[in-house]
């Protein structure tokens, strides 16, 4: 598209996340962390090949609201770049970036403070005007804002998610009516909106989440509107593009079968082009196994080894006898995916009881417990010859014990 510009749209970065990981011996950073950081390398690797004019960060750029000094740094060092290259970054903040309290700042708005050429972090709902490489950019942001800020009415959670939901509507609304209708324009947000398939994100907001509905978005006056919170890589929306993103990462076994990546968007004011990029993240792969061979260990180890688990996040999940158990050789399947698998969560094991000796078919619930018994020794074969002599003794005891009631 002639002057179209070009927006990398990403969110939910997460960066901090440490599950599922150890302390890398040689940098001394966790290995989560460095999966977190080499992905947004990526990212940020492909933006300057691209020449991309604008990064958006639709939110949560930390794992929580108060990051250690390294994650900032290693956060403010790639932004940076980008705006060493000239290419414009554009973040507004999540429910993971802020605080309790709304009057503290969030552990991003120190870039606001730095000034770097280009950079910009918003906490609040506001428009800004951005100067690209190919014309100017116009972005609504609609940040994530706390209840309190908010200011919501109402008497039971359900009044009070509703009335949120209106202001922020209505926020959206009074945003829009101000923009300059000649300029490619862009609303930021990080809230759930209708229709979208959570992924493993889930926030409690008074017991339930914000949901904003398609037509809070659907304006004629976006070209384009770039999503966060939701980690699922999705798109709700065609006129405009109603976009989740996706995270960059994955967090954990939730997202084990979801791709990875970003968007890549062409915004003109009326057109808009864009296209999933996929990144090559690390695997998180769960392993299934029923026990049906009379050697668990052996038929374990058949499957484990026909699967390539080179640097994944491994879980092994086991259905198994009961009988089964001291044949596992548990210690050994450790060993064997540890020596295959970058990391294993551990072992989960769905064990099946056998109550066969339990509770015998011809035994019923209106039987009292001299018909039980006796059913019970009729019907074993090992019995057979003892028989008589077993149900002499049972009744004998009965007795005894209807005697000692009797007292």
């Amino acid at each position: 598209m002639k002057d179209a510009i070009r927006v990398l749209h990403t969110a939910d970065l997460h960066i901090g996340v440490q599950n599922y990981g150890r302390i890398d011996s040689k940098k001394g950073l966790h290995t989560r962390l460095l999966d977190f950081l080499d992905t947004f390398d990526s990212l940020i690797g492909y933006a300057i090949d691209a020449d991309v004019d604008v990064v958006l960060i639709s939110g949560d750029i930390f794992k929580n609201r108060e990051p250690s000094v390294t994650e900032q740094r290693e956060f403010a060092i790639r932004i940076k770049r980008l705006s060493d290259r000239g290419i414009n970054v554009y973040i507004i903040v999540g429910n993971h970036d802020i605080q309790n309290a709304s009057h503290k700042a969030t552990s991003v708005e120190i870039h606001n403070v730095l000034k770097l050429p280009g950079v910009y972090v918003r906490r609040s709902p506001k428009i800004d005007i951005l100067d690209t490489k190919r014309g100017l950019l116009q972005i609504v942001a609609l940040p994530y804002m706390s209840p309190n800020v908010i200011d919501a009415e109402g008497s039971t959670i359900e009044e009070l998610s509703m009335d949120m939901r209106n202001k922020l509507c209505d926020i959206v609304d009074e945003l829009r009516e101000r923009t300059n209708d000649r300029l490619p324009t862009i609303l930021m947000s990080h809230y759930s909106v209708t229709g979208a398939v959570a992924g493993s994100e889930r926030t409690i907001m008074f017991g339930r989440e914000i949901t904003l509905p398609i037509s809070c978005l659907s304006k004629e006056e976006f070209d384009y509107v770039a999503l966060g919170h939701i980690h699922k890589h999705q798109v709700l929306g065609e006129n405009p593009p109603i976009i989740y993103s996706g995270s960059m990462d994955r967090v954990d076994f939730n997202e084990e079968r979801e791709a990875k990546g970003f968007v890549l968007a062409t915004v003109a004011r009326g057109q808009c082009e864009y296209e999933f990029i996929e990144l090559s993240t690390r695997a998180f792969k769960t392993i299934d196994i029923e026990i049906v061979h009379e050697d668990p260990y052996a038929q374990i180890e058949k499957t484990i080894k026909s699967i390539d688990l080179e640097d994944t996040i491994v879980r092994l999940r086991l259905k198994i006898k009961s009988q089964d158990l001291a044949k596992l050789k548990e210690a050994d399947v450790y060993r064997l995916l540890r020596s295959r698998a970058f990391y294993v969560t551990g072992i989960e094991k769905d064990i099946i009881w056998d109550r066969s000796h339990l509770r015998h078919p011809g035994i019923t619930e209106r039987m009292d417990m001299g018909e039980a018994v006796e059913e019970y020794i009729k019907k074993r074969e090992e019995y057979r010859d003892v028989k008589t002599d077993l149900l002499d003794r049972h009744n004998s005891l009965l007795d005894q014990l209807r005697g000692v009631d009797s007292l």
